[in-house]
């Protein structure tokens, strides 16, 4: 499952794949009247986004100002430089539209006229900072019990995110949101190794579980219907809380299981097949999320609806694949000639 001597794991890009897919189709269907596949694929797939990212992080504990001053100032080239680059990219110049840039909540990004989705990054940062905190604290007190401890802290992170009370332009730095996030990061840091001991299992006990998680996750989003809430993290809105949590526990299940089967099918089948063009597309999420949705609603999506009108989620589910394959080539393009705008900057001497 890991590539030895890097830092890539199959499933974890597998499942980065089938996800930054299911964000397009969520994004394609925006302009349209809430359907039910939004609101459904809207309950679960930017947490899981987070948890991926917990589930990408081995836990270093940091100790001194170097150490923390090496932590920002990567975190901040990798997250937050492209947040700047990008937003202003996608928004009309402004002198006046700056501030809002700098002040980073989804109702400024709204305000700037720019890409909104750029909230996913200052919140990813803050998310960060506080995960980072927690980290090295719990590797202070029992350097032995991180994963587990990390588990724990997340409860208050939850707490604190959703007992947030709301603010009419948003917290600055989608601190509110950086809670939830941080949440989501830590449980992916403290499930990392029993998910990936849990991938090795047998194809049977595999298969249960998705049939378990994906009849759980029916019950809880399309199986309620019109009772389905639209869940919108960019701006703290979660609905029922209880269901929010249900949905996400059950939906990342249900992508994850998949993509375990997927895995195991793709190197112990009766045909073996190559899963690298799709580990390919989970390697470069961050791009693509910066690049796809301007790609679906001034280019893609009003072409396939020139000559296919109606058939909504049909038409949005083809945009989502030609704006994936557009915006991985894109992203390709950018890493090769200036991967700077994607937070990829040439390794430093901490």
């Amino acid at each position: 499952m890991q590539k030895k001597g890097g830092v890539r794991i199959e499933l974890i890009d597998l499942v980065k794949a089938v996800t930054i897919f299911l964000v397009i189709l969520g994004h394609t269907a925006a302009n349209e009247a809430t359907p039910l596949y939004r609101r459904i694929l809207y309950s679960f797939h930017m947490p899981l986004f987070f948890f991926l990212a917990g589930l990408s992080i081995r836990p270093e504990p940091i100790h001194g100002r170097d150490g923390w001053q090496t932590f920002l100032r990567k975190n901040i080239l990798a997250i937050v430089v492209p947040y700047l680059i990008w937003g202003l990219i996608y928004a009309p110049f402004s002198f006046d539209r700056f501030p809002k840039l700098f002040y980073a909540s989804w109702s400024s990004l709204v305000a700037m006229e720019t890409l909104t989705s750029l909230w996913y990054l200052p919140a990813l940062f803050t998310a960060r900072i506080l995960v980072q905190a927690v980290v090295s604290y719990c590797g202070a007190s029992d350097p032995d019990r991180i994963r587990s401890l990390c588990a724990y802290a997340a409860v208050p992170m939850f707490l604190i995110g959703f007992l947030c009370p709301r603010m009419e332009n948003g917290y600055p730095w989608c601190l509110d949101v950086g809670f939830v996030a941080a949440g989501f990061i830590l449980l992916g840091i403290a499930l990392r190794h029993k998910i990936l001991i849990f991938a090795q299992e047998t194809g049977m006990k595999l298969g249960a579980a998705f049939v378990l998680a994906c009849v759980l996750f029916y019950l809880g989003s399309a199986g309620r219907g019109d009772a389905l809430e639209l869940s919108l993290m960019c701006d703290g809105r979660y609905g029922n809380i209880f269901w929010f949590l249900m949905n996400t526990v059950f939906g990342s299940m249900t992508v994850i299981c998949f993509c375990m089967i997927l895995a195991r099918i793709a190197r112990e089948g009766a045909r073996p097949f190559s899963v690298s063009a799709v580990t390919c597309i989970g390697a470069h999420t961050m791009g693509i999320f910066l690049i796809h949705k301007n790609l679906v609603f001034q280019l893609i999506l009003p072409w396939i609806r020139s000559f296919l009108p109606g058939m909504e989620f049909f038409t949005a589910f083809l945009a989502s694949c030609a704006a994936l394959a557009a915006s991985l080539w894109l992203c390709l393009l950018i890493e090769r000639y200036v991967p700077q705008m994607l937070g990829q900057f040439p390794r430093y001497d901490a």
